[in-house]
């Protein structure tokens, strides 16, 4: 928490900042920064906290691991029935997550900007099959490890699976972030404000937080 608080809070501060201002003039290259920004912050906690997770790892039981492997089985089992329950084309979900998250940082999408939306998202391939599919043999694979737990190299082998974890697809993210610049780009005054207002509170917070630990 000591070491949250510290050293990434600013840095989110400083990302949230940067997002709030955008403006009309807002294109791609603006949001792949951000995001690889965020992708850099995230990779940092990974990285802070992996060495904890492989030392823990080195003192799971038998019993343990298989817990692990029935939780993993049974994460995966709603994954797929959520998968087969939506019941909307991949664009359609894409959608209405983006949708969704608008809402989150206050933006409510007018027509136009769902038809911007939808159109851009039909050039994402559906590969949440895929995805379900190579997460699965992930957890397998980990599980694997975990019974090495008692071999000379398990920590870097731990180590190295952890950090190959990943669930996004490359070109998903590169059309995702198109969508978020020409959204960004199109608001309006009325919708611009509430952005700012609302990513304000989240500033404001973060602020708070670090205002009571120094």
């Amino acid at each position: 928490k000591y070491w949250n608080i510290k050293n990434e809070l600013p840095e989110y501060n400083q990302l949230l900042l940067q997002f709030r201002f955008l403006d009309s003039t807002t294109g791609v290259s603006d949001i792949d920064d951000i995001y690889q920004k965020g992708i850099l912050l995230g990779n940092r906690s990974r990285d802070f906290f992996v060495p904890y997770i492989v030392e823990f790892c080195k003192t799971t039981t038998n019993k343990q691991i298989e817990e692990i492997a029935i939780s993993f089985d049974g994460l995966m089992k709603e994954r797929k029935l959520e998968l087969e329950n939506q019941g909307k084309s991949f664009q359609g979900s894409l959608a209405k997550s983006f949708t969704r998250f608008c809402r989150l940082v206050g933006i409510r999408l007018s027509k136009e900007q769902k038809n911007t939306v939808q159109l851009l998202s039909s050039d994402i391939k559906d590969t949440r099959e895929q995805l379900i599919s190579d997460r699965i043999q992930w957890n397998q694979q980990f599980v694997t490890i975990l019974t090495l737990r008692q071999k000379k190299n398990f920590e870097e082998i731990l180590t190295n699976h952890i950090n190959s974890l990943s669930s996004e697809d490359p070109n998903t993210r590169t059309v995702i972030n198109q969508i978020t610049a020409e959204i960004i780009a199109s608001l309006d005054e009325k919708q611009r404000a509430r952005f700012q207002k609302r990513l304000g509170v989240f500033i404001t917070s973060i602020d708070q937080i670090l205002a009571r630990e120094n």
